[in-house]
């Protein structure tokens, strides 16, 4: 037997020997690493906010990594576990993984607000509103109903923002970063992700390890404007398109008084909404007539690649995983509507301060609607 064969031969034995090893039915350990360019208010956080508002020009592009490690079972007592990032990061190069070691306990939902108000649905880009639209939702007769496209914003907004200084803890069984890294202070603007990525634990026999190809490194930032501050009137938006896009969200909030909530999105039943193709895009007249602003905000969606040991052999029986990790590459945009812009393109000016752990849409949002959906997401 040449040395080939007999390299093939003990490969395939160490793989039934690692499948016989594996409990029936076991389930992997499961890695999540997003990587995000964030723009406009959201870009550098409250205090690069704050900066600008005092008359800084800092920028307002910003990147952010969230590391989630979810175990399938319950992790020993003072277990331990870091990601080892490459040194273009500028940051670590160890970051430690922290949150819930056990399951039980429960994200308490604050749900007793009594149902009031209502929400309106426009979507599509156009000058004029559709034959058709809003779509009402009523909360005092939503009897549970909430559209899809609510349902996602919703989980958006509670994963936009969360960094080191989030009191937010993690579902149990999971651990990650910066959650609980107190000495974190931002990911420099220049910093790139190409290169080997490992996690070693003192719970796993095997490391998780990537290679992140430049294909995967952080977006450029979207660059999303509103040609248009008069929310009477149509506003035409525009962003940068960008190479390694699969797509884009565009959706806009306001608020007419104390108990309505006004919604657009670009397109309704479709994700991405916006193919990867599009560089264009206006919200109809009469939309946002009755609001004083709007928290218009933009997703690009980029490359997304999934990793696994061991390998899975092509036209074979496949595998027992012990791990799987996915890389999500995200840019987000975002623009305050119906502001003096001072000759900035973007439409923004000094939004009312926001209390701390609330985002900028949270403050246009009626209260009397805000509570009804904080009920009904749990946030």
């Amino acid at each position: 037997m040449n040395m080939k064969h007999s390299s093939l031969a003990l490969s395939a034995i160490s793989l039934a020997l690692l499948a016989a090893a594996l409990p029936a039915g076991a389930a992997p350990t499961v890695y999540e690493m997003r990587l995000t360019t964030t723009v406009g208010m959201g870009g550098g956080g409250m205090g690069s906010l704050l900066g600008m508002m005092a008359g800084g020009k800092g920028s307002n592009v910003s990147r952010s990594m969230d590391l989630r490690l979810t175990s399938p079972s319950d992790l020993p007592t003072g277990f331990d576990a870091s990601h080892t990032v490459p040194d273009g990061m500028r940051i670590g190069p160890q970051l430690p993984l922290q949150g819930e070691r056990r399951t039980g306990g429960g994200s308490g939902g604050g749900g007793d607000a009594d149902p009031d108000g209502r929400v309106l649905i426009y979507w599509g880009c156009s000058p004029t509103v559709a034959k058709g639209q809003p779509e009402v939702i009523d909360f005092r007769a939503l009897a549970g109903k909430v559209p899809p496209e609510i349902q996602a914003m919703a989980k958006q907004s509670r994963s936009q923002g969360k960094g080191a200084a989030s009191d937010a803890s993690l579902p149990p069984r999971t651990i990650g970063w910066p959650h609980g890294d107190r000495d974190f202070r931002g990911i420099p603007e220049n910093a790139s992700a190409v290169g080997e990525h490992f996690v070693k634990t003192n719970f796993m026999k095997d490391e998780i390890r990537f290679v992140l190809t430049p294909g995967l490194d952080f977006l450029e930032p979207m660059n999303l404007k509103a040609r248009s501050g008069d929310l009477k009137a149509a506003i035409p938006l525009a962003w940068d398109g960008l190479t390694r896009a699969r797509g884009y969200d565009l959706q806009a909030v306001g608020a007419n008084g104390e108990k309505e909530m006004v919604i657009w999105l670009a397109a309704r039943n479709k994700q991405p909404m916006l193919p990867a193709s599009q560089r264009e895009c206006t919200i109809p007249e009469g939309v946002f007539a009755k609001s004083e602003m709007a928290m218009l905000t933009g997703v690009a969606h980029g490359p997304v690649q999934g990793f696994s040991y061991p390998p899975q052999p092509p036209g074979e029986k496949k595998l027992p995983l012990i791990w799987s990790a996915t890389v999500r590459v995200m840019g987000y945009d975002s623009a305050i509507l119906g502001m003096p812009t001072s000759g900035s393109s973007r439409g923004s000016a000094e939004p009312a301060a926001a209390s701390p752990g609330e985002s900028a849409a949270d403050a246009l949002i009626p209260a009397g609607v805000g509570n009804v959906l904080k009920g009904i997401f749990g946030r």
